[in-house]
């Protein structure tokens, strides 16, 4: 699974000419690009499930938390 989230990630940077192709995490939910971010922040900004994908393709998975308050934490994959 998780090189599905990075050929995600992948092609979402293509179609992006701005800063969003050259660095950032990607952020994917459900198998779609919800958003971008410039750094992996606190997982309490995300739900947990979230998955981040930054430019070296390094996969994180928002983990622990609920949907209210967010996530407890990242980890890598």
């Amino acid at each position: 699974m998780m090189l599905n989230y990075i050929t995600i990630a992948k092609e979402w940077r293509m179609s992006k000419t701005e800063k969003h192709s050259t660095k950032g995490v990607v952020l994917i939910w459900d198998g779609q690009v919800y958003g971008w971010k410039n750094c992996l922040r606190d997982a309490k900004h995300e739900r947990p499930g979230a998955i981040a994908v930054d430019i070296e393709e390094h996969v994180f998975i928002a983990q622990g938390g609920n949907d209210y308050d967010g996530a407890k934490c990242w980890v890598a994959q």
